[in-house]
């Protein structure tokens, strides 16, 4: 908490007092109550709401007064996120000690920050984009799905899922790699063996592509189906090196998820020996 003296001017205690309290109302780790604050619930309605709204917009056969009444509802929608927004910085100070424009921008390029931005700040630019030159921008409501991540931070499972994703992305990177090599590698295989028999799937690596996509994912749609004897026999070798390419990033999550739900435990059980543990003077 950032301290205050009697002295300060009345305006100063004003803003700081107003800071504080929005700050346990917006930052989920000040809030000292049971369950979220009135406010998050407010901003969690509104996500759950614009979501909705998202999904009827792209109904078919709405009446131009439904999708006037759907187009002002998702404004006011962003505009709220905006406020909250602003307020979520605004209100920084008090618990996390940011000050200063510079600290400022730093804090919101926060992930979490960063997906709540994401969740108006494209749409506005939409909205004032094309209200000064008429440019269609309808693609930029595609970042309306950060407003999913956006929801995942008010529920604990959502929130060790992000955490788990953080603490892994070099290892998934390093799988993901592996796995394109492994597909290209697939690709060049079976055009070598199939260009000249199905020209029309395999007559190219970017066509082979396709097949060594689909089968290496354990997909399988069947469309394209070697026809040589070699080529079958390459591809059922690369059909069973396929289990073990999707079983590399299961096992670096499933690894990953064990870690933090031990971590939990410990965090919990040590946080219990806390609380049992005699006070002086009791």
């Amino acid at each position: 908490m950032t301290a205050r003296h009697d002295d300060d001017p009345p305006y100063e205690q004003g803003a700081s007092n107003a800071r504080s309290w929005f700050d346990r109302q917006l930052l989920l780790d000040s809030w000292d109550g049971r369950g979220l604050s009135p406010i998050n619930w407010v901003v969690l309605t509104l996500i759950i709401l614009s979501v909705v709204l998202f999904t009827v917009e792209t109904m078919d056969g709405l009446s131009p007064r439904t999708a006037r009444i759907l187009d002002l509802a998702n404004d006011a929608i962003l505009v709220l996120f905006a406020l909250e927004f602003c307020l979520r910085l605004w209100c920084a100070g008090e618990t996390r000690g940011v000050s200063g424009l510079g600290n400022r921008a730093r804090y919101a390029g926060r992930f979490w920050l960063s997906m709540d931005f994401l969740a108006f700040g494209p749409e506005l630019i939409m909205l004032f984009v094309t209200g000064f030159i008429g440019a269609d921008l309808a693609w930029l409501r595609a970042f309306r799905l950060a407003r999913l991540f956006k929801l995942a931070k008010y529920f604990e499972p959502a929130r060790v899922v992000i955490r788990v994703l953080r603490s892994t992305w070099r290892q998934l990177l390093v799988a993901a790699v592996i796995a394109l090599l492994v597909i290209y590698s697939a690709a060049v295989i079976m055009y070598l063996f199939e260009r000249d028999t199905m020209p029309e799937a395999f007559g190219s690596i970017p066509k082979a592509m396709w097949w060594s996509v689909v089968t290496l994912s354990t997909v399988g749609y069947g469309d394209v189906v070697p026809a040589t004897l070699g080529g079958r026999f390459a591809a059922g070798l690369l059909i069973l090196g396929a289990i073990g390419l999707v079983s590399l990033p299961s096992g670096i999550l499933a690894g990953a998820f064990q870690d933090e739900l031990r971590q939990r435990r410990e965090r919990e059980q040590a946080e219990a020996e806390e609380e049992s543990r005699p006070r002086p003077g009791m």
